[in-house]
């Protein structure tokens, strides 16, 4: 029969450690128009490398090459959300 032990100080981290969760929105979520997201804000940049990154382009000067200062595209918008303008060319150049 196994007897009942204590964790080890590594064992014990290694259970309670999380991801990293997104935090590099520019305002607090939820703060914004009822029914919009980060996903639909013009704030939102792609940052494409080996993967796509979702940043907000307010928090540009505190980017790091981490998660952390991602965002979700399904957050509740903030009170900077700005709506998409739709004068965009098919060259997806802005008027």
């Amino acid at each position: 029969m196994m007897k009942d032990r204590a964790l080890t100080p590594t064992e014990r981290r290694r259970m309670q450690r999380r991801g990293t969760q997104a935090k590099g929105y520019a305002a607090q979520p939820g703060t914004g128009p009822a029914g919009e997201t980060c996903g639909s804000c013009d704030h939102l940049v792609r940052k494409v490398m080996a993967k796509v990154y979702r940043k907000c382009g307010l928090m540009r000067a505190h980017w790091t090459g981490g998660t952390g200062t991602d965002v979700l595209a399904t957050s509740p918008a903030c009170r900077n959300w700005q709506a998409i303008p739709q004068n965009i060319d098919s060259l997806g150049d802005r008027s």
